[in-house]
């Protein structure tokens, strides 16, 4: 009875507090814990971080999964990522409460997942999550019985009831209680939830013939989805959609129809303008809390940006917009500066949250900027970037240009006046540096890298910078070199040690990558950059295409995965088994190999009716 009101209760409750939550955190750990769980020998910093929680937290591992099955304890399952602000908050209130530990420790398996080490765990349990609840964001809080398959789910619980949500401490307490008078509803439960999401994604579709209409069809929904007052598609919490924003383009270079260019080219200028992106030292956040792209939630992730850099290059090719070119070598210039190590490799993200609050290291006080800058550029610059004493977010200034301040131009004319603006950004630039920093997330993760690497192709492209063409160089031979041994892409890598993890996206968007770099680089020596695509393409059919001309995310076989996950649409990164056919189609094209068309071919064809049905 009680399990039942649990999971009536909090569902009904999850229709309206199931919190997206990808804010950035704090990974600061107090030092005076001296407890050391079962993560202190981890390689993710997210992992790390809770090292030290009083919860005896695992890594999903052989020992913790076999743990749960010989103690006959149900799994505790946490899955966040090291710059998610809400992951943070959880830990504070509840993971790093002793009271709710010693619950979690002597009735559960806790587990902590990064996902972004483990995209493939994440994939599955997400969808358990958002099918039980209807919502989806991290962090995520999954039950599962001693088979891994979950009975109850949802993501971020305050530690007690609070503003009408349940408490984890209450939860965790309840569930343990059902779990020992009811278990065999809770198996029961867990089975059914198991076979009605599984049947849901293993739900074969007829293959259909594709057409131009589907194109169409998808098109006119994004389109349905757009804000004309402030870009973007659908409301706050607004992100950026580099990919619909990449389709929408490319539809109309196909269909001439300008109201898509229009609409792109509306939300790269109001993201360009915004608080969303850094206006001092370049890249963007994850997302912004309001329609206006004001207010960020301050974290910024290298597959943000690199996705943007080649969203805004497109549309500076289309266009000829210099503002465009301006946000591509700004970010790119921040990715250079700020998140690429010496090997070559790029770091995954950089936290929002200093000294304990977020956004600190970002925003700034009038009176602040007042003392920094000289007269004559002070009243400039308040005005062009909408600096005033009351502030725009917490009594502090988040930097954004609108209509009325872009066109401000004091009584300069205009290149002495865009001169004395670039004056101020770097004497508040240099004192902003001085501030103690957020931390950084180093992992690299190879199919960011990739991406990474097809944004500096893209930025080469379009500017000649031989910086741009370097790093592209450098990344590429980084990953050839030091993240492909024993005839397989490493997944993640920090100080030296390797996840070995075999994942389809890393062969995705690093062949992605190669592709650009070999039609970018104009050295005699790009042969090789074709050649070492197609050589990771091949690896990739062998690990992730099964006899039915269908991607998943992992090799067959795994026995730590309650089904083999694939990913047909695309989410906050774009799909990698698209990205494998377009790979594939491309790969034709520079070889005139049909074998790989017929790949690609065979691969749409499976998908056809999905796509007809969800275009």
């Amino acid at each position: 009875m009680i399990f039942r009101l649990i999971i009536l209760t909090t569902l009904i409750l999850f229709n309206f507090i199931a919190c997206g939550a990808e804010k950035a955190g704090n990974m600061q750990k107090n030092s005076n814990h001296t407890f050391t769980n079962h993560l202190a020998n981890e390689n993710s910093p997210y992992l790390l971080s809770h090292s030290h929680n009083p919860v005896d937290w695992y890594p999903w591992s052989e020992e913790a999964l076999e743990k749960a099955k010989s103690e006959d304890k149900l799994i505790f399952l946490s899955i966040g990522y090291a710059a998610c602000h809400w992951c943070h908050v959880m830990e504070r209130e509840s993971f790093e409460n002793k009271e709710i530990a010693q619950i979690l420790n002597e009735n559960f398996i806790s587990i902590k997942v990064d996902r972004e080490q483990r995209p493939d765990l994440d994939e599955i349990y997400m969808s358990f999550t958002t099918a039980l609840t209807g919502h989806g964001g991290w962090p995520m809080t999954v039950f599962l019985t001693p088979n891994l398959k979950p009975f109850f789910a949802g993501t971020y619980f305050p530690p007690d009831d609070r503003y009408g949500r349940p408490g984890f401490k209450k939860l965790i307490t309840e569930i343990s209680t059902a779990y020992k008078t009811e278990r065999e509803q809770i198996w029961e439960s867990s089975d059914n939830i198991f076979k009605q999401v599984n049947q849901r994604i293993n739900n074969s579709v007829a293959t259909t013939l594709l057409n131009k209409n589907f194109m169409d069809k998808g098109a006119t929904q994004l389109l349905q989805s757009f804000d004309p007052v402030y870009g973007g598609l659908g409301q706050a919490p607004k992100f950026p959609h580099a990919t619909e924003l990449s389709y929408m383009l490319r539809y109309y270079r196909l269909s001439g129809d300008l109201s898509y260019l229009q609409a792109v080219k509306k939300t790269l200028l109001m993201m360009a303008r915004g608080g969303i992106y850094d206006q001092l030292g370049g890249g963007f956040a994850r997302y912004s809390t309001d329609n206006m792209w004001l207010i960020p939630h301050f974290e910024k992730m290298l597959y943000d940006n690199a996705l943007l850099v080649s969203v805004y290059a497109e549309a500076y090719q289309i266009t000829g917009n210099e503002e465009y070119l301006n946000i591509v070598t700004g970010t790119l210039d921040f990715i250079l500066r700020e998140i690429t190590d010496k090997t070559g490799g790029f770091y995954s993200a950089i936290d929002a949250d200093s000294e304990g609050h977020e956004g600190k290291f970002y925003v700034w006080g009038y009176e602040e900027i007042k003392n920094l800058l000289p007269e004559n550029l002070f009243e400039s610059f308040v005005k062009y970037y909408n600096v005033t004493p009351q502030g725009n977010f917490e009594g502090k200034n988040i930097l954004n240009l609108t209509e009325e301040s872009f066109r401000y131009k004091s009584t300069q004319n205009e290149k002495d006046f865009l001169n004395n603006i670039e004056k101020a950004k770097d004497i508040l630039f240099v004192a902003r540096s001085k501030r103690i920093r957020p931390l950084t997330d180093d992992k690299q993760l190879t199919s960011w890298n990739g991406m990474a690497l097809t944004a500096f192709c893209k930025g080469y492209q379009i500017t000649g910078n031989s910086r741009y063409l370097k790093a592209a160089v450098n990344n590429a031979t980084f990953v050839n070199d030091i993240l492909f041994k024993n005839s397989n892409l490493t997944h993640s890598y920090r100080e030296g040690n390797h996840l070995r993890t075999q994942m389809l996206e890393d062969y995705a968007f690093y062949v992605d990558g190669l592709l650009n770099l070999y039609e970018t680089d104009p050295s005699g020596n790009n042969n090789k950059w074709l050649e070492l695509a197609i050589k990771m393409t091949e690896r990739a059919i062998e690990l992730f295409m099964d006899k039915n001309s269908r991607f998943y995310l992992r090799p067959e076989g795994l026995n730590d995965l309650i089904y083999r996950p694939s990913e047909e649409s695309d989410g906050a990164v774009p799909a990698s088994g698209s990205y494998m056919i377009r790979n594939l189609i491309k790969i034709n094209r520079l070889t005139e190999n049909k074998n790989y068309l017929s790949l690609a071919e065979s691969c749409l064809k499976s998908l056809s009716g999905y796509i007809a049905k969800s275009p």
